[in-house]
């Protein structure tokens, strides 16, 4: 159902927006909508550009200080959208990129998102481990192989000396 709605929306966006620049041309003339579009355009590519090396700063002084940077990394993702959404040409877009500009606003827009990846993550989650037994040998059989990424690597025990492995002579048979 969001899926479908975001869809909608993505689909009616660009639609949305050109009539409504098309209106303001009407209403102020030409070359003002030309100018609030390139200014806009002019604005978020200052945003990006700045934003950038302060995201970039504010990480390094978290991790300098042990802290994980999410909240920076985040709140920079968010300032790149504003910025982005700043550089598409459209009214629309350059009121959801004020929006997003507005540090309350934006620490909303995060925290819901966070909650639904969250949410979304626990529900895969659940549904992956549904139905398999807790136990990792199931006498009947009905475990199956285990589903889920294969990690393959070497390991060295650290009590144990390392010995030269095992080469083939010439008259060693497989």
């Amino acid at each position: 159902m969001l899926r479908l709605a975001l869809g909608v929306i993505l689909l009616a966006l660009p639609v949305i927006e050109l009539a409504l620049l098309i209106r303001t041309g009407q209403t102020i003339g030409v070359w003002a909508t030309l100018g609030l579009v390139v200014g806009a355009g002019f604005l978020g590519a200052l945003i990006l550009a700045r934003q950038g090396s302060s995201v970039l700063r504010r990480t390094q002084q978290a991790l300098a200080q042990g802290r994980p940077p999410v909240a920076p990394v985040v709140d920079g993702v968010f300032l790149a959208l504003a910025g982005a959404l700043l550089i598409m040409p459209g009214f629309v877009s350059d009121a959801l990129a004020v929006l997003l500009l507005i540090p309350p606003v934006r620490r909303g827009v995060a925290r819901f998102g966070v909650k639904q990846l969250v949410k979304r993550a626990q529900l895969q989650f659940g549904a992956a481990g549904a139905g398999r037994p807790d136990t990792p040998g199931d006498p009947l059989g009905r475990a199956g192989p285990a589903k889920g990424p294969l990690i393959e690597g070497e390991f060295e025990r650290l009590q144990e000396k390392a010995t030269e492995p095992h080469r083939r002579k010439d008259g060693d048979r497989l």
